[in-house]
């Protein structure tokens, strides 16, 4: 067997997913079985699933009909016979030969860990440039330990391709979630064993294009109200508390929520907690907060002549 499956989940943009590949071919770190599962209508992906299938050891799945995202993810996971999983997006690339090597190592040296992460550099695809590389602060790694439901707040964790977990953990993406899938991953895996061991590098780039699930889902009021309250019930959050007071409250005042009717419209259907009506109705509040440290940091980026990625350096 396998010490590590890569699962890529593929849908389309065969040329994307090549890059991915050949990101893979240069891995120095060589025991490991590449499963893709496919959920592309045409034979785009497939036919270039053949080309390298010579080259590195891969398993190829077609979905009919097609799973989504993230069963998609789901259906990786389950043909998985390594002892470690990454779950590969196919936008995403390895930055370094050593990439999967620095992974597998930190789940080895850190036996209590359910999951390995790194830095990510996150890209914009149509120009290469970096928009910023996502690192967490002190504070934030050792809030996984006592607080993992503070990434409902803010994911520093990262996209799947940043994180390599154990099988043995024995878990699968809600399929419920679009938005919050991945921290809601990470927060039900840190509630099982409350360690993960980070990795201070960045061994993963991720393209931002307008392609992607987050593009759409971020403008979609229905979706994001029911994700909330959905993981809100599942962690039993309390929204009078922060760090989720504020968060809750910059949402209703992005998707300018009015009343807890919209909630359920959204197809919420459990209990609302306590708070939520307080924030809704002081969401301008939590609006203007959000504007005043957007412009107190743009202030603070031209005073030091920086742009926003040379402060992640």
């Amino acid at each position: 067997m396998p010490k590590l499956s890569v699962c890529i989940p593929a849908y389309k943009e065969p040329a994307l997913l090549e890059k991915a590949l050949q990101a893979l071919e240069t891995q120095t770190f060589r025991d490991y079985e590449l499963i893709l599962t496919d959920d592309t209508p045409d034979d785009s992906v497939r036919q270039l699933a053949e080309q390298w299938q010579s080259r590195l050891p891969l398993r190829y799945q077609a979905n009919r009909p097609a799973l989504g995202t993230p069963e998609n993810w789901n259906s990786g996971i389950r043909l998985a016979q390594g002892a470690y999983i990454l779950i590969h997006h196919h936008d995403d690339w390895l930055l370094r030969p050593d990439s999967l090597a620095l992974f597998v190592q930190a789940l080895d040296e850190h036996p209590d860990a359910v999951f390995a992460f790194a830095n990510t550099d996150i890209r914009r695809l149509s120009t290469d440039e970096r928009i910023r590389l996502n690192r967490p602060s002190e504070i934030q790694l050792a809030q996984l330990r006592t607080e993992p439901e503070v990434l409902i707040t803010a994911d520093f964790v990262g996209v799947p391709s940043t994180v390599m977990f154990r099988k043995s953990a024995g878990l699968f993406f809600d399929s419920q979630l679009k938005w919050l899938v991945d921290v809601d991953f990470y927060v039900r895996a840190l509630r099982q064993q409350p360690r993960a061991a980070y990795i201070p590098q960045a061994l993963v780039g991720v393209a931002i294009h307008e392609k992607q699930v987050t593009a759409s889902v971020t403008k979609n009021k229905n979706l994001l109200l029911f994700e909330y309250f959905t993981v809100a019930e599942k962690f039993n959050l309390d929204l009078r508390q922060e760090p989720y007071a504020g968060a809750y409250g910059y949402w209703f005042w992005r998707l300018n929520v009015q009343s807890v009717d919209e909630i359920r419209a959204a197809g919420f259907y459990g209990p609302i907690p306590a708070g939520t009506e307080a924030l809704i109705r002081n969401r301008r509040k939590f609006g203007f907060r959000h504007w005043y440290i957007k412009t107190v940091m743009f202030v603070k980026y031209r005073l030091l002549g920086l742009k926003r990625k040379d402060l992640h350096e």
